[in-house]
């Protein structure tokens, strides 16, 4: 389960340079709406870095509570398809999809706009939620935009669903999320500092190949982590009956000899 969150990790941190271009923008004018021009320059900031993370830390809750949802949904289907290797299935679907990412950072394949128009309908329903919230003048606002903005389409979030939805636990897939949104924090946090950087900065060619490159990785690694988890399981069910049948031929002897 490690290596399984310290990959949502990576893939959240890889990936949120194209959340920059998604909610970049609206943190950027957050930290306009919560700062009160007549406050003194340190004091602006504090607010405006409180006013980032309460954001951020609510778009984390919203992803951690749709792991637990597709966590859950994880386990019914598994113990739907109990005699098929679902899990297995289901992780190769998600590097499927990661490279498919990949190549839609190359330019390559048009994925983004597929996977995030399946979630426009619920997002249409979420989103005079969001309205509501305007203006996001403090904290507690900025929380709850955070949390609905967290339901906004996005193929890489929906991704990151698969492979928490992988996990058959909602437990599981609940930190698979909050891994996978710690993971952008940083580049979403300094978003509203370094917006027009950070904008600039996603359209080098280079770094479009590195980020593709380490989805590509992280796709790979995502069955063949299955894959050794089940043989280290299999591995000790076996040791453990080892141990069993030991333990019976030893009681046996014993009482042979008494």
């Amino acid at each position: 389960m490690i290596i399984n969150l310290i990959i949502a990790f990576n893939l959240g941190l890889f990936s949120s340079l194209h959340c920059v271009g998604m909610c970049g923008g609206f943190i950027s004018s957050l930290m306009l709406v919560t700062s009160d021009s007549n406050e003194i320059n340190k004091s602006k900031k504090k607010k405006n870095l409180k006013s980032s993370f309460a954001y951020n830390f609510g778009r984390t809750i919203s992803y951690s509570i749709a792991g637990l949802l597709m966590g859950l949904f994880g386990l019914a289907l598994a113990e739907l398809l109990a005699q098929f290797n679902i899990h297995f299935v289901l992780q190769l679907l998600a590097s499927i999809i990661l490279i498919s990412i990949a190549l839609n950072i190359l330019g390559l394949f048009q994925l983004s706009m597929r996977l995030e128009s399946i979630g426009m309908t619920l997002w249409k329903r979420a989103q005079p939620l969001a309205k509501g919230l305007l203006p996001v003048d403090n904290f507690i606002k900025a929380f709850l935009f955070g949390m609905v903005w967290g339901w906004l389409p996005c193929g890489m979030v929906y991704s990151a669903l698969l492979f928490s939805l992988t996990t058959g636990s909602a437990l599981n897939g609940m930190l698979i999320m909050l891994c996978f949104g710690l993971g952008t924090l940083p580049t979403m946090i300094s978003a509203g500092y370094f917006i027009e950087y950070l904008n600039q900065f996603r359209q080098h060619k280079q770094l479009r190949w590195f980020t593709a490159t380490v989805l590509i990785v992280i796709a790979v690694a995502l069955p063949l982590s299955m894959t050794l988890m089940q043989e280290s399981h299999q591995h000790e069910n076996h040791k453990s009956k080892q141990h069993q049948v030991e333990q019976v031929g030893d009681s046996a002897h014993m009482h042979h000899r008494h």
